[in-house]
């Protein structure tokens, strides 16, 4: 069984091919063409255990992600999130792979919010991103090469410390964007035609008034409880999301649908490349999505490929 460090998953991810597979992943689960299970959790003392399990029919593997939630382990000088890749043979079911996935799933999670990139905004120019941990530096990195007309990102996170460090650690590795840090979510916001809300608020991190009506708001950071987009934005844009079965589990919909009478989900990000589905790109839009598993398989596969080790 190989067991796949971070450096080797660093090494062996070029963004162009996994954004295909990632991309292909989307259209093929809101097409039928996947077996992805809801996901199961369960509360273990003060954190949460989720089991992600996903197959893209007619190939050569499957997987399972496990991963923890432990918000309270900053006590201990340790990340909250621990998640890992099992990845099995489709044709034997044996466990040939894990793959440890901290910044396997954050590379997925900004190359699944290129996604929305592309079929939901005409032309980035300017990326606000909140929150200036580790998902909020991967969607920079990632989002500025995969769209060279992104050409400034401001950056906002509560702790000046915290974004500072984050802006001059990009600032070394993006040589042909302007890295701002920025004093508050309303100078970041400003005329930015995407928002990266990355962090694991339980307030809204933004106001609705700041932002262009043109907007683009990925929304990856809030989980059970959180509350990252206002209920204004919500209530005002189109809503895409990764899969409509997972609505109920997005709290940050839920309280939104209580404060505003109507809130539009469109459907799918699926179904948007499968052109099932429209989108007017000149008003508000939110992508919601907490890291579909079958992203998880394709970019597991993409990595495998690379490195000669798929069966």
């Amino acid at each position: 069984m190989n067991i796949i460090t971070e450096k080797e998953v660093e090494k062996n991810i070029n963004l162009d091919e996994a954004f295909k597979f990632i991309e292909k992943s989307y259209a093929d689960f809101s097409a039928g063409k996947t077996v992805t299970p809801a996901t199961t959790s369960m509360e273990v003392n003060d954190g949460m255990f989720y089991s992600f399990p996903s197959y893209i029919m007619g190939r050569k593997v499957f997987i399972s992600k496990q991963a923890t939630d432990f918000r309270n382990n900053k006590q201990y000088d340790l990340p909250s999130v621990h998640p890992y890749i099992l990845v099995f043979n489709s044709k034997t079911g044996v466990l040939e792979s894990i793959i440890e996935g901290r910044y396997f799933a954050a590379i997925r999670t900004a190359l699944s919010s290129a996604v929305g990139v592309k079929y939901l905004c005409e032309k980035p120019l300017k990326l606000a991103i909140l929150g200036s941990g580790v998902q909020g530096k991967s969607h920079a990195l990632v989002l500025s090469q995969l769209f060279p007309t992104i050409k400034e990102i401001s950056i906002f996170s509560p702790t000046k410390q915290h974004r500072e460090n984050g802006v001059n650690e990009l600032q070394k590795k993006l040589k042909t964007v302007k890295v701002v840090c920025v004093g508050s979510s309303k100078e970041a916001v400003k005329d930015a035609e995407v928002i990266v809300c990355a962090t694991t608020s339980k307030v809204p991190v933004f106001d609705d008034k700041d932002v262009k009506k043109d907007v683009l708001v990925l929304g990856v950071g809030a989980m059970k409880n959180d509350q990252e987009i206002p209920a204004e934005t919500m209530g005002e844009a189109l809503v895409v999301v990764d899969a409509e079965k997972n609505i109920s589990m997005y709290d940050e919909i839920k309280i939104a649908k209580e404060k505003k009478s109507t809130i539009n989900i469109v459907g799918e990000i699926g179904d948007v490349i499968n052109r099932k589905k429209a989108i007017i790109k000149n008003r508000k839009i939110v992508f919601k999505h907490h890291g579909l598993p079958v992203t998880d398989a394709a970019l597991a596969e993409s990595i495998l490929l690379k490195m000669g080790l798929l069966p």
